[in-house]
């Protein structure tokens, strides 16, 4: 009967864990040109902060896309181009003119490395800004959509640590600090 009862658990085991592999969405791209298939007027998932389209003067330096869903969404998503002086200024003050948050300070950030053009910060579903780096007419977008107060994506493996808010953890064994 005890070996019975171990093979049921086994097979329910591996039948559990196939169903929720087959339950999982997820969605991963690092190639630009589908950059419009996200964002944009056109994209399944815009928002105000990252552009509309990409203006043609940018050199693009780092792009990623990517969608997570065991059983509730993650997004986390990242953008940097180089433009010239007009492009540049016409997005900063595109960016400058959206309602930023104000407390935009969670999950133990203290500040950004480059000046912050827009930003949308919420204790339960994280960030979403841009930064400037009006040095070398550089954009930075970064999305970090959070689940029930965390990520289930290694966003650091994804975006560029001096692109991250300084300190900002939202790691899963990290319980949520400077909750707005």
């Amino acid at each position: 009967m005890k070996k019975i009862l171990v093979i049921l658990g086994i097979i329910l085991t591996v039948l559990i864990c196939s169903l929720c592999k087959m339950w999982t969405i997820s969605d991963k791209t690092t190639d630009i040109s589908n950059y419009s298939k996200y964002f944009g007027n056109q994209g399944g998932h815009s928002n105000d902060i990252f552009p509309k389209s990409i203006p043609d003067s940018a050199e693009i330096e780092d792009f990623c896309y990517y969608y997570y869903n065991p059983f509730d969404p993650n997004f986390v998503s990242y953008l940097v181009y180089n433009c010239n002086d007009e492009d540049f200024i016409e997005e900063t003050e595109r960016l400058s003119k959206l309602n930023s948050s104000r407390d935009y300070l969670i999950y133990g950030a203290t500040g950004f490395n480059y000046p912050v053009s827009a930003v949308y910060a919420d204790s339960y579903s994280g960030y979403i800004y841009a930064l400037a780096d009006k040095e070398n007419n550089r954009l930075i977008y970064v999305e970090i959509t959070l689940c029930n107060h965390f990520s289930d994506i290694d966003y650091e493996k994804i975006i560029d640590k001096e692109h991250l808010p300084i300190n900002f953890d939202a790691k899963f064994d990290v319980k949520p600090r400077n909750l707005t």
